[in-house]
């Protein structure tokens, strides 16, 4: 489960964080000192309950807890205060608050509120889940039924399916993959069970071409290669369509997508580049190892992904780069040789070119600090 603890008062923040994690060392935590910060969270992360203080600088609680209910209304909010007024509490019950506790927090009465949201969250999840996966069921048979929609009040427009087909024995644990996976893709929603012997993503797309979605799963793919280790898996996108009614359609060109021969050497391709991406490889290389002409497989690359061959070994390297650049220890000039680069300076204009800022401002920002440009 993951909890959001907002307040402007850092040992505030300590003193609930650590309630939390003697009730459940397992929760995922994450803190925000005001409601603009914590706004973005909600936007980057899943979360299940917010801890948020009344009186904060910029929006105060209330008005954070407005703003949460009129994007995430299921979403379950505790809200803290140093005012015992009536009018507060009634104000906070009113704006969709699950519960209106007062500091300083007492730590029998906060795990109370907290395990009563918990089991609410449950059984929410199971209903839904149970209505989600029939509703999808009956979209890929071509029985629309405007109930289903009503009811699960959906944060997307689903308008395309990716599926993702298992190719090793053992699998992963599905809700970790999933929360995963969405994480990595944002706007999707995963299908609780497989369809057809598929995991199934219900995706909202702008564009009516899917070439941006396959560039990005094939990045989330070697994303996840080292979270989930041993655990091989192809993705397919299907078409774009205009309503729920016709998902069907999209699932079963996804389907189909999985069994597309280029699709295949494009997976084989960037399971490669993302274990060789230190070294020097050229066009002429990777052709090598799938067994093409290098004109053939940069066809392939540019009519599938709608990028380049260099492109996507840029891109992977850039990645790699800015997993290394948290680590404050690594030099500029260690990494850029690690992942590749014939020199720093290379590395530090196609670092900016890609990312907007230089490899040491993206190291700053990450600690919170904002450079100027």
């Amino acid at each position: 489960m993951k909890v959001l603890i907002v307040d402007d008062e850092p040992l505030e923040l300590l003193n609930i964080e650590s309630i939390l994690h003697s009730f459940d060392p397992s929760l995922e935590i994450f803190t925000a000192e005001n409601g603009m910060k914590a706004w973005d969270i909600l936007e980057k992360h899943k979360i299940d309950i917010v801890c948020l203080d009344i009186r904060m600088p910029g929006w105060d609680g209330i008005e954070t807890l407005k703003r949460i209910k009129r994007k995430w209304p299921h979403l379950k909010v505790i809200l803290i205060s140093a005012y015992g007024e009536f009018q507060y509490a009634k104000e906070a019950i009113a704006s969709g608050a699950s519960a209106y506790l007062l500091k300083p927090v007492i730590p029998e009465e906060f795990i109370e509120a907290f395990k009563k949201m918990g089991k609410e969250i449950e059984h929410m999840k199971s209903e839904h889940s149970f209505i989600l996966q029939t509703a999808v069921e009956s979209w890929l048979q071509d029985d629309s039924n405007e109930e289903y929609i009503n009811f699960l009040h959906l944060p997307i427009q689903p308008n395309v399916v990716v599926v993702v087909k298992m190719k090793s024995d053992s699998q992963p644990e599905k809700e970790k993959w999933d929360a995963k996976f969405s994480e990595g893709l944002q706007k999707v929603i995963a299908v609780p069970h497989p369809i057809k012997g598929v995991w199934a993503y219900l995706m909202e797309s702008e564009d009516l071409n899917t070439h941006y979605i396959k560039e990005k799963l094939s990045f989330l793919k070697m994303a996840l290669a080292a979270e989930f280790q041993e655990i091989g898996w192809m993705f397919g996108v299907g078409e774009v369509v205009n309503s729920p009614a016709d998902l069907g359609k999209s699932f079963y060109s996804a389907i189909q997508d999985t069994q597309n021969k280029d699709e295949s050497i494009i997976q084989h391709c960037l399971d490669y580049l993302s274990a060789n991406y230190a070294s020097s490889i050229s066009l002429n290389d990777l052709a090598k190892v799938v067994h093409l002409s290098a004109s053939h497989l940069s066809r392939i690359f540019k009519n599938n992904l709608g990028v380049t061959f260099v492109d996507v070994l840029t891109k992977i390297r850039i990645e790699r780069a800015k997993d290394l650049l948290e680590n404050k220890d690594l030099s500029i000039q260690f990494i850029s040789n690690r992942v590749g680069f014939s020199s720093p300076d290379y590395f530090s204009s196609t670092f900016r070119k890609l990312e907007g800022v230089s490899p040491s401002q993206y190291r700053l920002k990450k600690d919170g600090v904002h450079p100027c440009s």
